[in-house]
């Protein structure tokens, strides 16, 4: 019985603190999704994706989390505790090479089409499956990232500088390079809950100067080919539940036995 107190007490305490407390996930290019751990950048794997895809960014909308599939040109709602493909919806974008995801706080979704040099923006809604092209960028943007304020930044694929998106028509204006250079075309962008704007460059996270662009080195994910980040509240108290309840379940299982 003293167990079982000491269960309620964590679940009670560790639950409040958690849904006050961002939790980063992030997405590979080699069909892993990722929890990210802010303070040092460490991954940890939380499933392989049950659906062959080459995911496009990470975004969360409220307690869900969707991704582009940009092989099949379809956008994919995951399961954040096991990484299981939940809805498969077409929103009627075609995509031709990187590209990010991200949703405002009105739910509504945007998406880039990146060739490098040259990009597009769309819009869509999930629910309706309706989108539309926003208009067409001077550089190819493959992270993306709502602040609190509502304001869309971008991170350039060739050269990883950080960027204002127009959300009305595409235009981008130069906040500053991060410093770093380009290894790879992947990447992502995704705001904590205080602020703070972490990027997922080159398979490491960083914190990115929004005032500047300036990368700071957080860590090391430890995984190859991170296509997308994003940063949500809800989830890790379901996963939490989860683990107490297993905790629970065993712990009544051996009490049956005496």
């Amino acid at each position: 019985m003293r167990l079982f107190a000491v269960l309620v007490v964590m679940l009670s305490l560790t639950t409040t603190d958690l849904v006050r407390a961002d939790f980063l996930y992030a997405i590979t290019f080699d069909e892993e999704l990722l929890s990210i751990n802010p303070d040092t950048g460490a991954g940890t794997l939380i499933g392989m994706l049950d659906t062959s895809m080459k995911a496009l960014g990470l975004s969360s909308r409220g307690d869900e989390l969707y991704t582009f599939d940009q092989n099949a040109d379809r956008l994919r709602r995951l399961d954040p505790i096991t990484g299981h493909t939940l809805a498969t919806i077409d929103i009627g974008i075609v995509t031709m090479g990187e590209g990010g995801i991200a949703f405002r706080d009105d739910g509504i979704g945007f998406v880039t089409r990146s060739m490098s040099s040259t990009g597009t923006l769309w819009s869509f809604d999930p629910d309706t499956q309706c989108s539309k092209m926003v208009g067409v960028m001077s550089l190819g943007m493959d992270g993306l990232g709502f602040s609190a304020d509502g304001l869309l930044y971008g991170l350039s694929q060739t050269s990883y500088d950080l960027y204002l998106i127009n959300q009305t028509n595409a235009e981008i204006t130069l906040i500053g390079p991060t410093g770093l250079m380009s290894q790879s075309f992947l990447g992502g962008l995704a705001f904590s809950s205080d602020g703070t704007l972490y990027a997922v460059l080159n398979d490491s996270l960083y914190t990115l100067n929004t005032d500047t662009g300036a990368a700071s080195l957080i860590g090391p994910i430890g995984y190859n080919n991170v296509s997308g980040l994003t940063a949500t509240t809800p989830v890790p108290s379901a996963v939490l539940l989860c683990g107490l309840g297993a905790g629970l379940v065993e712990w009544l299982r051996r009490r049956k036995k005496l």
